[in-house]
């Protein structure tokens, strides 16, 4: 049995981080070799900005989940990863171009399942996290706020 933990409610829109933060964003092809870029896009741009080793690893440890949920829960072509910086905090931003048949959910995977644990650990990880339609209406975006360990 599949049990569901803490679904954000769909709506929820990325924190403001404000005007003193640093943002940036990507566009990359739908397809799983590109799960690796994205990767290497968080670090690189967080270590741009003088964010410490832990802290970058841990973003591109939730942009990896997020990015493959969308990779696989959607019909995108493309996927636009948002990134941005604050005094205390990073926000990881995932948004598709639709066609999900549900909301993103954390949820406990039976020992069994070869996937699913990936929002469980984007919630253990993350300060917060949510679900809201993309800004173009089409798809969706999935972000999460961690809270930066080396300010």
């Amino acid at each position: 049995m599949t049990m569901t933990y803490d679904a954000p409610a769909l709506g929820t829109t990325p924190p403001d981080l404000g005007a003193e933060a640093r943002c940036a964003a990507f566009l990359l092809p739908a397809d799983g070799l590109a799960v690796r870029e994205a990767r290497r896009n968080v670090r690189e741009q967080f270590g741009k900005w003088g964010i410490g080793l832990d802290d970058c690893d841990t973003a591109a440890l939730v942009m990896s989940e997020l990015f493959t949920n969308a990779l696989i829960h959607t019909t995108s072509e493309e996927i636009t990863c948002g990134l941005g910086v604050a005094p205390d905090l990073l926000l990881i931003k995932v948004s598709d171009e639709g066609g999900g048949h549900s909301t993103p959910s954390a949820r406990k995977a039976t020992l069994d399942e070869g996937g699913g644990r990936g929002l469980m650990l984007v919630k253990g990880v993350s300060d917060r996290w949510g679900v809201g339609p993309a800004k173009d209406g089409g798809g969706r975006i999935v972000w999460a706020v961690l809270r930066l360990t080396q300010p």
